[in-house]
């Protein structure tokens, strides 16, 4: 076996284009990490092949914080957002309504 390096820190992100969570595992299969970028928001009035939210057109979303994670879960998911002013929103305020669970 050929040593290529060693892994320095585990991010997993719930969220397309959201700040990161670290984690001290996760299993890594054919779509990634499992949990990572599973949801996303969606321009719902976006008809193009990519009508996904992210940073490049809305930088301001990596300033938002996916917690709340239940790490023994089938698939980790965020239960609650903490905005960049400090506020935490539970999932049922955010996920209903504007995030997708993207497949």
């Amino acid at each position: 076996m050929i040593h290529l390096g060693h892994v320095h820190e585990l991010t997993r992100y719930p969220v397309k284009s959201m700040a990161g969570v670290a984690t001290d595992s996760a299993f890594l299969g054919w779509h990634g990490l499992q949990g990572d970028r599973r949801y996303a928001f969606r321009r719902l009035e976006d008809k193009s092949g990519f009508p996904w939210l992210s940073a490049s057109r809305l930088p301001e979303l990596l300033l938002y914080q996916p917690f709340g994670l239940d790490e023994h879960a089938e698939e980790p998911t965020p239960t609650h957002v903490r905005t960049p002013e400090g506020i935490e929103l539970g999932s049922e305020a955010w996920s209903c309504r504007t995030a997708s669970r993207r497949s």
